[in-house]
Formats: C-alpha cells, structure tokens, sequence
C-alpha cells in the first residue's frame, strides 16, 4: 500500500512500507536520530526506522507537515505512543507496518510472514480448539492476532500466548484478562488481512 488506508471496521489508518532502501532524510527528530545511530545490527536499524516512518507518515497525514516534529516514544504500558496519540508499529522480512486510530486507547497490530514451523510451536501456543492439525497460513494468522491483542494489552511476550484463545471469540485469561479488566475491559474488534503476499496482517482496535 502506498499511501495509508483505513481499515473499516476498526476505522484505523495502517500503512505499510518495505524496509529495504530506506533512508532517514530529515523525517526523525534530534533524540531518534540518535538512537538511530546507536543500532549495531543493520538490520535492527533498517526495521526501527521503517517502523518509524510508517507511523509518522500518519502522523503527519494528508497536509504533509514535517515529519521531524512527530516524536514517538512509549506510553506507561510501553506502546508506541505521539502524545496522546496510541500507534502499533509491527515488522516482519522486509515490511513494515504502522497503525493509527485517533483517540484510541486499546490498539495493536502485527505483521507475520507465512512459513513451516516446528510441530511443538503450534503445541506450545495454540489451543487444541484453535488448531486441529497444523497449517501454515492459518497458524500465522492467529499467532498475528495473539500478538496484536498483547500489543494492545501493553504485555507483548510477558502474557503466555495460551491466554488468548481465538476459537469461537476472543477470550482472555491469567495475565492478559487481568490486564483486560485494569484496562476498563474495553470492547474491540479484531481483523486480518492476507496483506502482503505471503503474510498475514491482524489489527485490534477498541470500538469507539
């Protein structure tokens, strides 16, 4: 996707970019272009960096204003956060995403690319109703959407993935229904998308 595009149900903007070229410009302020310089890994950079231009370029939206006045930093629960502004920003084998929904406070989303994986990686994170056999679009596509929902929760791999159970409905427990009910149990909508080609896509809003 070039430009970014909402997603109707949750009605949050998501934008995409390939990470691969990519160079800062003038689009990072004096405190991320020094983190940005601190990277070892190239490829940790080029990830960080893509991921922040993503959610700038919504930021900054349709009037195009300076894409260095947008800092992005983490709120209390360490989500990618623009002030009062609550973003995801997710990446995955050359993408990058970035998601925005103005005045959410319940949002995340994940990019995932579909491959093989060890039978014990669908036993240790699926539940027995979420996966009868495994198969490789269909466990990424619900491991995208577990971990969209413990970005929104604030917890990423703190919770145990087996607290989210995606068979008939979203339905949370330990850690992630505690962090639920802190959170004012929010209602929310969860969708995905098989964007790019070969990846599954998952975002989680708050309906408001």
């Amino acid at each position: 996707m070039d430009t970014p595009e909402t997603w109707a149900e949750s009605g949050a903007r998501v934008h995409f970019v390939k990470v691969e070229g990519l160079e800062p410009g003038d689009a990072l302020s004096p405190g991320e272009a020094a983190r940005y310089s601190t990277f070892r890994m190239e490829k940790r950079r080029r990830e960080w960096l893509a991921g922040r231009l993503a959610a700038k370029t919504l930021l900054a939206g349709a009037g195009g204003a300076p894409r260095a006045g947008f800092e992005i930093d983490s709120d209390s629960l360490g989500r990618p956060c623009c002030g009062a502004a609550l973003l995801s920003i997710s990446h995955s084998n050359g993408w990058a995403l970035a998601a925005l929904k103005p005045g959410s406070s319940f949002l995340g989303a994940d990019l995932e690319k579909i491959e093989d994986r060890h039978p014990a990686w669908y036993a240790d994170y699926f539940h027995p109703s979420e996966l009868k056999t495994p198969d490789p679009s269909e466990g990424t596509r619900l491991w995208a959407i577990k971990e969209a929902l413990l970005k929104a929760l604030g917890l990423g791999l703190m919770a145990d993935p087996l607290d989210i159970e995606t068979a008939g409905g979203i339905k949370f427990s330990g850690k992630a229904l505690e962090r639920y009910k802190e959170m004012g149990s929010p209602p929310f909508t969860v969708e995905t998308r098989a964007y790019p080609a070969g990846f599954w896509t998952a975002l989680a809003a708050d309906r408001n």
